[in-house]
């Protein structure tokens, strides 16, 4: 159990994004288009697992002094650093295996996500703006990565929203922390963000988010407006999401996206409004 924290498989979640592109294309359940899919979300993965590992190992005495993070297993002592180091080498190794099943434009997508998530470890994560675009960005790169496993053109609206979209939830997590910093112990970058810049940022992010995901529902081909009926699934998730921080409960945005039922409707709805966009008139 301790690995499967360490390695944080509850964040893979986050690795779904590689679906996207050939989802969008309708090609997402061709045999060999999927094997290429679930090539790409595993390499990205363990690099992710690779990662969190060495930020903790970063971390680990400002993460002890916090009430969430110190019952991670390498700040409650419970994994060694040793065997925390042995494991993020097991997961590069099996980031590159899988990566290695796959197209260079893919391999040079993950290769950028892991040298930008260890610059964000090593010193990056301190710098405000460059923080917020590097998380974000490694979203984006998830999208990139699923569209050049499978040789998938991207829309370019999509990007946006891949990139900006998560923009909202770090910002989001950025704010509640701010609210948190009297009670526990956050990040230090925090210190140099006032409230009202973190809310301007958050803005135009929605705003962005909201327009670019507009157009592209508006730009796919289908004789039915269901792409169009989702801009407004989308709209009501934001929101919902945003409503959160009024309630100081963003801190941990799986806790919002994993415990909200309002939040989890208007993702499933999406989700069966964008199937019968892509593949109700194969």
């Amino acid at each position: 159990m301790k690995y499967l924290q360490a390695i944080r498989i509850q964040q893979w979640s986050k690795n779904l994004l590689v679906l996207v592109a050939p989802f969008a294309a309708g090609d997402a359940f061709h045999k060999s288009i999927f094997a290429k899919i679930l090539w790409a979300f595993l390499a990205f993965s363990f690099a992710a697992s690779f990662n969190y590992i060495i930020n903790d190992l970063k971390d680990v005495e400002r993460d002890r002094t916090n009430p969430k993070k110190s019952h991670r297993p390498i700040a409650s002592g419970e994994m060694s650093v040793p065997s925390a180091l042995a494991t993020a080498i097991i997961c590069a190794g099996l980031s590159i295996a899988f990566a290695a099943l796959l197209p260079g434009a893919f391999q040079i997508t993950l290769a950028i996500y892991v040298v930008l998530t260890l610059l964000y470890s090593f010193g990056l994560k301190h710098e405000p703006i460059v923080e917020l675009l590097i998380v974000s960005f490694g979203f984006a790169l998830r999208a990139i990565g699923g569209a050049t496993a499978t040789h998938t053109p991207s829309s370019r609206w999509f990007l946006v929203v891949a990139t900006f979209g998560p923009l909202v939830i770090v910002t989001a997590k950025r704010i509640a922390e701010r609210k948190n910093q009297a009670s526990i112990t956050v990040r230090p970058v925090i210190a140099q963000y006032t409230a009202e810049f973190l809310q301007l940022v958050l803005t135009v992010a929605i705003g962005i988010t909201l327009t670019a995901y507009s157009l592209w529902a508006f730009s796919l081909s289908s004789s039915r407006p269901y792409a169009e009926i989702s801009v407004i699934t989308v709209t009501f998730g934001l929101l919902r999401y945003i409503l959160a921080i009024e309630k100081d409960s963003a801190e941990s945005p799986e806790e919002v996206m994993y415990g909200d039922w309002y939040f989890l409707g208007a993702v499933a709805t999406t989700a069966i409004l964008l199937v019968l966009t892509v593949y109700a008139d194969h």
